[in-house]
């Protein structure tokens, strides 16, 4: 240690009149302590489940057209008697027709269609938190002459560190 500084002693000597100087010594490290920061990670988790579901099929383009058509005569035949007794005759009778096909419309497409029950499954991402410690770096404190330094460093120094020393004249 003395060796160090007669030796830094001696280099700011020989440099008076020069401008800064530097050397590197190694100082002696006195202590290290890890810097820890604490991150949260998101890990995925799926979790699937199988529910029970109603299908329904409904039958092919192929349909009959009777079903409308047999609705309409039916609709178009109860609307023109109800409404035998009066001027509005036609658009009752009209109208009934119209009932008709679209009530057998309906029953046709009931009748073609057909329903069943299968499992399918469904499945979702949730995330859970975790928390971990993540070394960012190491606080080092070290002796250059008879004083203790602090600095940062990103990995662990060992004994020694590397310090640049620089000499500068006061005058």
């Amino acid at each position: 240690m003395k060796k160090i500084v007669c030796c830094v002693m001696l280099a700011g000597a020989s440099l008076a009149g020069a401008e800064i100087q530097s050397s590197v010594v190694d100082a002696p490290v006195v202590g290290v302590e890890p810097i820890v920061q604490v991150v949260t990670d998101r890990i995925p988790h799926e979790t699937c489940r199988d529910e029970r579901v109603k299908v329904v099929v409904q039958g092919g383009h192929g349909h009959s057209t009777t079903p409308p058509i047999l609705g309409a005569i039916i609709g178009g035949t109860v609307g023109g008697a109800l409404g035998s007794d009066s001027r509005h005759q036609p658009l009752i009778a009209g109208a009934g027709a119209a009932l008709g096909a679209s009530i057998g419309h309906d029953v046709s497409h009931q009748r073609s269609a057909h329903s069943y029950y299968t499992t399918e499954e469904f499945c979702q991402v949730d995330y859970e938190l975790r928390d971990r410690e993540e070394v960012v770096g190491y606080r080092v404190s070290y002796r250059y002459g008879d004083s203790i330094y602090h600095t940062r460093t990103a990995a662990p120094p060992g004994e020694t560190i590397r310090v640049r020393v620089e000499l500068q004249p006061l005058d």
